[in-house]
């Protein structure tokens, strides 16, 4: 399924995780651009960034070794719920730089708040969790929620 096919199938998942990625981007990128104008504000932008990479890209996470502190911390962000709690706290605390006059970061926090929104509606939607297919997700799953897209018939 490519990108168009996936924006038309109301999957607010699909929506959260495209925005998500875009927010990790542009926060880090924004982050670096400011660092000196508001370096507090720009590395936690930076940070940030780089966790909601973290977390919408299981791929990358399999690629550093991690103890089981850091899979509890990380593990309970594999649902809706979790990720709108995360996604909300990134963007209030971006929003809040917007008082000590770090503008440009406003674009970081606007695309997080827009993350957080969509996992909210999928959240209140009950849908499942599917993952973009860029990313090797199917960007299908069946009604119960399992991935049955190489499954052999019965």
């Amino acid at each position: 399924m490519g990108f168009v096919e996936e924006l038309k199938t109301g999957n607010f998942s699909l929506y959260g995780q495209w925005c998500a990625l875009l927010s990790g981007v542009l926060l880090i990128v924004l982050g670096v651009v400011t660092l000196i104008a508001h370096p507090i504000y720009s590395i936690l932008a930076i940070v940030f960034g780089a966790i909601c990479i973290l977390i919408e890209i299981p791929f990358l996470l399999k690629l550093c070794p991690t103890g089981p502190s850091f899979d509890r911390a990380f593990g309970g962000l594999k649902n809706h719920w979790w990720r709108f709690v995360a996604y909300l706290a990134f963007a209030i605390i971006m929003w809040s730089s917007l008082a000590k006059g770090g503008g440009i970061l406003a674009i970081g926090a606007v695309t997080v708040t827009i993350a957080a929104a969509c996992y909210l509606v999928a959240a209140v939607k009950k849908q499942s969790k599917v993952t973009i297919s860029m990313l090797g997700g199917s960007g299908v799953q069946s009604h119960h929620g399992f991935d049955t897209t190489n499954a052999l018939p019965i």
